[in-house]
């Protein structure tokens, strides 16, 4: 198995960045995520949840057969029927059956030029968010998400279980860290070792990343 970098320009937008996906060789979906029937993930977001929405993480098991193929995805999020900001690009090349675990942010998928959702411009109190995804040079066999919050208060949390906006299983509120240990953990432990790294030089080179013994390199 072989796989190419994901880069900006085999994306529509930038913010899907490789230190928010992983690629695993194939298990069965972890228990966290819910599954869904089909390619749509869809769910009720009402202005109160909006503010406290961070983003959504995919979870794709897909098959691949006959040999090493390259497998490309498209993302098409709907904002109450809206088509928003389409996502599309390579996950590499794979000649067996993987996950990928993919972290997207709220106002990528769904934000006008990737910024906040202005509810006054529908004149509702509750908006349909969803997304459909394709894969190309193999199969989806399992499709799961969950979704990044910020933390809540109980009254919200008893209205979005009331009004069945949401599955109450799917919500996390997690700040960053948690959420990579949780859902990332190899990209967590990459950004620690690069962090280390980078300090070190730091403690070796000085304040201003360089050593006084060299010729004015930098980092």
């Amino acid at each position: 198995m072989s796989r190419s970098g994901l880069s900006v320009e085999e994306l529509r937008y930038s913010d899907i960045a490789p230190y928010y996906m992983d690629i695993l060789p194939e298990g069965d979906m972890r228990e966290e995520f819910i599954i869904v029937e089909g390619s749509t993930i869809s769910f009720m977001v009402s202005e109160k949840f909006y503010d406290k929405f961070l983003g959504l993480v995919l979870c794709v098991v897909f098959t691949v057969e006959d040999g090493e193929k390259e497998i490309f995805f498209n993302i098409v999020p709907h904002l109450n029927g809206q088509r928003r900001n389409g996502l599309s690009g390579s996950l590499g090349s794979f000649n067996s059956n993987h996950m990928w675990i993919q972290y997207l942010k709220s106002n990528v998928l769904w934000g006008v030029l990737e910024g906040a959702i202005d509810f006054l411009e529908f004149d509702e109190d509750c908006l349909r968010f969803s997304l459909t995804l394709s894969v190309s040079g193999g199969t989806v066999k399992k499709l799961g998400y969950v979704l990044r919050c910020k933390q809540m208060d109980d009254d919200l949390k008893v209205v979005l279980k009331d009004k069945q906006l949401v599955n109450p299983a799917s919500i996390y509120e997690m700040k960053l860290k948690e959420f990579y240990y949780k859902f990332l953990p190899r990209q967590m432990e990459e950004m620690i070792s690069w962090y280390r790294h980078k300090y070190e030089y730091r403690y070796r080179n000085g304040p201003n990343g360089y050593n006084s013994d060299s010729d004015g390199e930098t980092d």
